[in-house]
């Protein structure tokens, strides 16, 4: 027997519930779950299944690469080069461009800078670990150096523009998503 003064008598439900009210409850309970989980998908970027297809430099069949995965777009021995996350690095024999074209698609966000051979590189503004002055192992010409998680031989991308170029680039980089939320301003 319960007494008087534990908690459970002081709770004002009714005995019974109504069938149909609990019934609205978890369905109401439900979608808030549904739509919580949908926003933290839009506001993490590329939906995990977002993949893009390109085309192998040795002529094989078409390869799949995760659009989220995806680090650095770049030119390297005449190929555009794929740097993922996973350390593989994907040759194409497609254009920097027409990758990266794909990839925004897909929902990565990039920031197209220029390498130290003045071509185009793209990479993948949540990759970006920080953005600081050259070293002297950077070739000349490098005017800052983006620390990048998920490169397969070097951390670092020497770049031509300035610290201060580079970090407007990234503020200016698109949402990953039409429905994720704008950035903070910066204060």
């Amino acid at each position: 027997m319960l007494h008087p003064s534990t908690f459970e008598s002081r709770l004002s439900l009714p005995p019974d519930p109504p069938k149909a009210f609990l019934r609205a409850l978890s369905v109401a309970a439900c979608a808030a779950a549904l739509a919580s989980v949908a926003t933290a998908q839009a506001q993490n970027g590329p939906a995990p299944n977002a993949f893009i297809q390109v085309i192998p430099t040795e002529g094989r069949a078409p390869v799949r690469v995760a659009a989220g995965q995806v680090v650095r777009v770049a030119r390297a021995e005449g190929y555009t080069v794929i740097d993922t996350t996973a350390y593989v690095q994907q040759r194409t024999v497609e254009s920097v461009e027409a990758v990266a074209r794909r990839l925004a698609a897909a929902g990565q966000r990039l920031v197209a800078l220029t390498d130290l051979r003045d071509a185009r590189t793209y990479l993948a503004a949540d990759r970006v670990v920080l953005v600081r002055e050259p070293y002297e192992q950077h070739a000349a010409g490098a005017r800052a150096a983006v620390v990048m998680a998920g490169l397969r031989f070097n951390n670092d991308v020497a770049v031509r523009e300035t610290v201060e170029q580079v970090v407007a680039a990234l503020e200016r980089a698109p949402a990953a998503r039409a429905d994720a939320p704008e950035p903070p301003a910066a204060r």
